[in-house]
């Protein structure tokens, strides 16, 4: 063999060698992600999710969910676990008091009338007391000692803010005095977009609360340990879980685990048989009985969504949006003109639009705050009422129940037939608009009684859509005017019109 084809068998085999190391090299470097439960069979079983990078770097815990009244911080948490680490181990326990979450109340139901053990975040170790006082907090705090934390994120919420009331550590971040400068630095960047008077405040003097998991990671564990907390009066979830995110993103920037800002990582990768559904809940919305029907599915994941996440870079993550009832002028204003073009570009790559009552008006193309995605004109004509003056038709009167019959189409779609008795509440009465560059309609259920309060409403209704489908680009979009998810034994229609508009990477539309 001469010399030259030696050596090139030698490159060969070098090269070989160094692809298959290179391969053997990425293999090692994958991220591990592991998923349990504490306690399983027990009522107070809690789910975990860890993400091990296989790169070195510290050893991260985030914990929700103690107090069951607190949703902003396990829903921020909930978003967190599916984070994309650079380095180091992340570890999420999103609902530790899952049963308090579920019924809204701050402390564990099993314990509610013990005062020394009804409160959770007052459970584990402190100075005088190595005891761990109930079955989960003893779970989670074993846990937690397993995974040899560097840093310790506890996500919390107060009833007021801190700087407006002294009594409430709402809009805060707690952490021992060693911590303060870091601290300060989560609260410098939250506060970059927050009102003066509902800034965030750095609580260090003491550190966390005696009795809670963060103090007792701090303390016992030489974990730097924090307490984020957001406020839960009169904002929307998706500004209280915003919040928390971008205080968690500052933070695992600072230490290495990320290498890029995730404040607007809300949502997974797609997987196959589970629908990631954005759920407004902005101004004007009321979606707390569509939430009910919706969340805590395994088909699904719902993420509270505002205004200025109606952006490409969030709604890209997600097949539905959702617009409940309430006030789709609001709604509307909420979302602004650019971002509801926004909306459009997301129906017009294949997303989904649902919109319910206030939803159905913001879908329709009849106002000026109206997202324009079918070509749908509003009855809402105005009449000199005698003795009342002049009032706008759109205005039928409270909540009542309707007549609603569905179509052969619509039976499909929805998954229910024939005529039945559905809420109602001044829900949009839909006819074609005047926009003939926007998609029509299809109906796909009719009004077949009515209500009204005034005498220029009468046969107004009767015979109209009640449900109407349009294909907006690649996406649909369904605009429903009365209340399913009001409307005992009719919830899952909504449910159904969810999966009939969502994205579908697998099928052209």
């Amino acid at each position: 063999m001469s010399r030259s084809l030696r050596m090139a068998v030698f490159l060969c085999c070098f090269q070989a060698v160094a692809i298959s190391l290179l391969a053997i090299s990425t293999l090692a470097a994958e991220q591990v992600v592991s998923e349990g439960v504490l306690g399983r069979g027990e009522t107070w079983e809690t789910p975990w999710r860890a993400i091990d990078s296989r790169v070195e770097g510290p050893t991260v815990v985030v914990v929700a969910g103690l107090h069951g009244n607190e949703p902003a911080g396990y829903r921020a948490a909930e978003q967190i676990k599916y984070w994309p680490i650079a380095a180091g181990k992340l570890v999420v326990l999103p609902r530790v008091n899952r049963l308090g979450l579920a019924a809204n109340t701050r402390w564990a139901p099993e314990f509610r009338n013990d005062r020394a053990r009804r409160d959770l975040n007052r459970n584990f170790p402190t100075s005088d007391r190595d005891e761990v006082l109930t079955p989960v907090c003893q779970a989670v705090w074993k846990f937690v000692q397993e995974q040899k934390p560097e840093w310790v994120f506890d996500l919390h919420e107060g009833f007021d803010f801190h700087r407006l009331n002294s009594k409430s550590v709402g809009s805060s971040v707690i952490a021992f005095p060693a911590e303060a400068e870091f601290a300060s630095l989560l609260c410098r960047e939250v506060n970059a977009d927050v009102a003066v008077d509902r800034q965030f405040d750095l609580l260090a003097k003491s550190g966390p609360v005696r009795g809670s998991l963060a103090r007792a990671c701090g303390e016992r564990l030489a974990a730097k340990s924090f307490i984020l907390e957001t406020t839960f009066k009169s904002q929307p979830v998706s500004l209280r879980a915003r919040q928390h995110r971008r205080m968690v993103s500052t933070a695992f920037l600072q230490i290495g685990l990320i290498d890029s800002d995730c404040t607007d990582r809300l949502a997974p990768a797609s997987a196959p048989g589970v629908t990631r559904i954005a759920l407004f809940d902005d101004a004007g919305a009321n979606e707390a009985k569509v939430l009910k029907v919706i969340d805590d599915r395994p088909d699904s994941i719902v993420c509270h969504v505002g205004g200025v996440d109606m952006k490409p870079q969030v709604l890209e993550q997600f097949d539905v949006v959702v617009f409940p009832g309430g006030s789709g002028s609001k709604q509307g204003a909420a979302i602004g003109a650019k971002r509801r073009g926004h909306v459009r570009d997301f129906a017009e790559r294949g997303g989904g639009v649902v919109g319910i009552c206030a939803g159905a008006y913001l879908c329709s193309s009849h106002y000026t705050w109206s997202l324009d995605l079918m070509n749908a004109a509003v009855f809402n004509k105005s009449f000199e009422i005698p003795g009342k003056g002049r009032k706008s038709m759109w205005f039928r009167g409270p909540a009542t129940d309707v007549d609603v019959e569905v179509t052969s189409r619509g039976a499909t779609v929805l998954g229910v037939k024939g005529l039945s008795s559905v809420r109602y509440q001044n829900g949009p009465i839909l006819s074609p608009g005047d926009d003939p560059d926007l998609p029509t309609f299809e109906p796909l259920a009719f009004f077949r009684s009515e209500n009204g309060i005034y005498e220029p409403q009468k046969n107004t209704m009767i015979d109209t859509p009640a449900v109407v489908a349009a294909q907006y680009g690649l996406g649909r979009v369904l605009a429903i005017s009365p209340h399913f998810e009001s409307t005992k034994g009719r919830e899952a229609v909504v449910r159904s019109a969810i999966e009939h508009v969502r994205r579908r990477g697998d099928q052209k539309r």
